[in-house]
């Protein structure tokens, strides 16, 4: 069988690496002319470690990344803690599996490098899709054409082969826009360097923070509620004042922590929600991660998922023809995925509430609670 996938990123890549494993011809096509993944953070969770694990990476991943320990909720505003939650090495005992905070550049190279030296040359780099067919013929921007059995669209949240096939409405702004920065930590005065990691939370708007790269680096994302700016896109440019301006009564240290970002690695992106598809399946073609189901990113599970449709879906096309292979694939992930989309939005409104304190009373249904970190992609039935 020979199966193509457009886009490489993170699930693209595990996807591939996971078929190249399982003696399956796999090709990935992607349209930017060189490798590589933008600088932000990237939680790894059980569920998706657990795949990791199997595809013989996971002691690099506990290498690479950093184990929190503790996580804490703040308020926004003060800084005092509402409660915490255990990110410990008691939780990768509870589950089997890594949990740690990486840099997503880290994890993709190491995706990159692991699909090398398992199909060396399976990677075709400036290869933009401007058209797909159900039956597997791909056509791309430099006149080049491709066939397969099996075409899978893993090029994001404005995925080409889902614009294609696929009916699909416009995605809707959610009122909300998001910032990301890299910190060196050598460039925060104490105490904010050894802050543990955590959220801050406030009415309508949220920070997380966490480090990677051993601790050298800070990692966080401000969420707010706002508008009057609608780019999706990972790569927009900030700037400081531009954030710092959305922060006016938040607490020293969040505001120190976007005092000390280097302006090159401050970005902003709108966020958007989309309905889930009707169905995920065209012909011998199927979609994976963002471009099947974008999530909004307050449960950190959007690389996750799509680490764990990779795992199903090369599962599948190993023991199936194509044909059932995808259906089977569709029918083992479009109902979690739908829940955790779901799930996703609703912690968000509860985080950015009017009353943070509430946050510290009653159960929070986090990641752990709902029971998601409990799914194995490796021997879930198909």
């Amino acid at each position: 069988m020979q199966v193509a996938i457009v886009g490489a990123g993170l699930g693209g890549l595990t996807a591939a690496l996971a078929l190249a494993q399982l003696g399956l011809s796999v090709t990935v096509y992607e349209q930017a002319p060189a490798l590589g993944e933008v600088g932000a953070g990237i939680t790894i969770s059980p569920n998706a470690g657990r795949v990791l694990d199997h595809l013989g990476l996971g002691e690099q991943v506990r290498a690479l990344g950093v184990l929190p320990g503790t996580q804490h909720v703040r308020d926004l505003a003060s800084g005092r803690t509402i409660r915490t939650m255990a990110r410990d090495p008691g939780l990768e005992a509870r589950h089997g599996a890594p949990y740690r905070h990486l840099h997503r550049a880290d994890l993709h190279g190491l995706l990159a490098r692991a699909l090398e030296a398992c199909a060396a040359g399976s990677i075709r780099l400036g290869h933009r899709l401007v058209s797909v067919t159900r039956g597997g013929r791909m056509r791309f921007a430099d006149g080049t054409e491709a066939a397969a059995d099996v075409v899978v669209g893993a090029d994001g949240v404005r995925s080409a082969v889902r614009d294609a096939l696929f009916d699909t409405g416009p995605p809707l702004f959610t009122g909300q826009v998001a910032w990301r920065g890299l910190v060196p930590a050598e460039a925060l005065a104490e105490p904010v360097r050894s802050e543990p990691p955590g959220i801050h939370i406030g009415p309508g708007r949220l920070v997380l923070r966490y480090p990677v790269r051993g601790g050298r680096l800070a990692n966080y994302a401000v969420f707010v509620e706002t508008s009057g700016w609608e780019e999706e896109g990972w790569t927009c440019p900030s700037t400081r004042a531009e954030l710092i301006g959305h922060l006016e009564g938040a607490c020293r240290s969040v505001r120190a922590l976007v005092e000390a970002t280097p302006e090159q690695w401050l970005f902003k992106w709108a966020l958007f929600a989309r309905e889930p598809l009707q169905t995920w399946v065209a012909g011998r073609v199927t979609l994976l991660g963002d471009a099947a189901h974008a999530m909004l990113p307050f449960m950190g599970q959007g690389a996750a998922t799509a680490i764990e449709d990779a795992m199903v879906l090369a599962r599948a096309l190993a023991a199936f023809p194509p044909g059932e292979a995808l259906r089977r694939y569709e029918a083992a992930r479009r109902a979690r995925t739908t829940m955790v989309q779901l799930q996703s939005r609703l912690l968000g409104l509860r985080f950015q509430g009017r009353h943070p304190e509430t946050l510290g009373r009653g159960p929070l249904r986090n990641e752990e609670d709902l029971g998601l970190f409990d799914y194995d992609p490796v021997t879930v039935p198909l």
